[in-house]
């Protein structure tokens, strides 16, 4: 379910949903008691014309979107705008065409069961930024912004380690170090906002390591246009409803090379056509390398 549609979903279902019924007025507003303030006196005043919502005692105003993510907060849950699209999906019945990932994709989350999060902090230890300088080419300096330390417990063997954790916009973490690539919580993107807002383009990186790679070959300077971080292969799907339908003129892909990479490049394409956007392929820059933090650490 992509944004658009999901405020075009009429607030009286999702009111349903939570068998809640309206008290209609003489002006064709309804009310409706709050599903996310306990108050007695508490009540939204719903258009079913424009399919928006006011709360006369917080100010509060908003779409589909916005009471679902309140709604969500108020049960002490995720609370993304994919958590609530992934919430109406769930509660409405509704399942638009989303990307097919190539064939022979792994099973992601079966690899991922066994590990849990113990503890999070700044990246410090020696042994990883070693790894990021010398195997991945990326100073500390730049990486420390963005990347986390992560003690990791293996439920299967119950013993811990220590890897780079990068967070995703569910809340999970995409994990590396010397012998480890795997993520814990929930397979989500990552989105960078551009230094524009409402920028015309958004651009698609596999992974972190890309995307600071391309930071550093262009000095260190950031990217105007939306930037999302794939994170893994699967989380193509996740990418559609942070592009679909918001706007965006064009969109750029920085994947790999490798066989399943040049698969998603070209979903990608179909992607961007069925969407009317224009897709450059950056792929085309580095092909004669894996990725660009190859090229990156080729250059170096």
């Amino acid at each position: 379910m992509d944004i658009q549609f999901a405020n075009t979903i009429p607030l009286r279902k999702i009111f349903e949903v939570w068998g809640i019924s309206p008290k209609p007025t003489s002006n064709g507003l309804d009310l409706y008691k709050s599903p996310f303030n306990d108050g007695q006196r508490s009540r939204l005043v719903v258009n079913n014309t424009t399919n928006t919502w006011f709360d006369p005692v917080t100010e509060q105003m908003g779409n589909v979107i916005k009471l679902v993510c309140l709604y969500l907060q108020s049960q002490d849950v995720n609370h993304t705008v994919m958590d609530a699209l992934r919430w109406l999906k769930n509660m409405i019945g509704y399942n638009p065409a989303i990307i097919l990932l190539p064939p022979g994709t792994p099973d992601y989350k079966t690899i991922d069961h066994p590990l849990t999060i113990k503890d999070v902090s700044p990246l410090s230890e020696p042994v990883l930024i070693r790894y990021l300088e010398l195997r991945r080419g990326i100073p500390f300096h730049t990486a420390r912004h963005a990347l986390k330390q992560v003690r990791i417990r293996n439920g299967l063997t119950d013993k811990s380690f220590i890897a780079i954790g990068f967070e995703n916009e569910d809340g999970g973490f995409a994990i590396r170090n010397p012998t480890i690539k795997a993520h814990v919580g929930p397979r989500a993107i990552s989105f960078i906002r551009g230094k524009i807002p409402k920028p015309p383009g958004v651009h698609i990186f596999k992974d972190i390591y890309d995307y600071l790679s391309e930071i550093l070959l262009r000095n260190g300077r950031l990217f105007d246009d939306d930037c999302i971080i794939l994170n893994s292969v699967d989380c193509l799907q996740d990418m559609t409803g942070y592009v679909r339908n918001y706007g965006y003129q064009y969109l750029c892909s920085w994947l790999g090379n490798d066989e399943q990479w040049k698969a998603c490049t070209d979903l990608l394409k179909q992607f961007s056509i069925a969407e009317d956007m224009k897709h450059y392929p950056k792929n085309e820059d580095y092909y004669s390398f894996k990725d660009l933090n190859e090229m990156l650490t080729r250059f170096k």
